[in-house]
């Protein structure tokens, strides 16, 4: 799975046992595919918003950069969390 890190925060995503274009963390949220969820690329709904369109963060083009983009929301909304890894 992938593995996100910057400074001091990690984040362990988990591919959804349904639907593989999808990604979890449940400390963080989701990442979603283009092929699977939404066209025009990967989305990221954080966990701390209600599971609504009008939350979706993206596009974004390459998966990269909607997992750069939950890690950086992550440590701004919760920048007491030394890590959120998972395990």
């Amino acid at each position: 799975m992938p593995t996100t890190s910057r400074k001091k925060i990690s984040i362990a995503w988990q591919r959804d046992g349904i639907d593989r274009g999808w990604f979890y963390s449940p400390r963080v949220g989701s990442v979603r595919s283009p092929v699977s969820y939404r066209a025009g690329g990967w989305y990221f709904l954080p966990m701390w918003l209600p599971d609504l369109k009008e939350n979706d963060i993206g596009p974004f083009k390459p998966r990269d950069l909607a997992f750069a983009e939950a890690e950086r929301l992550a440590a701004v909304h919760m920048p007491s969390a030394p890590s959120l890894r998972e395990g």
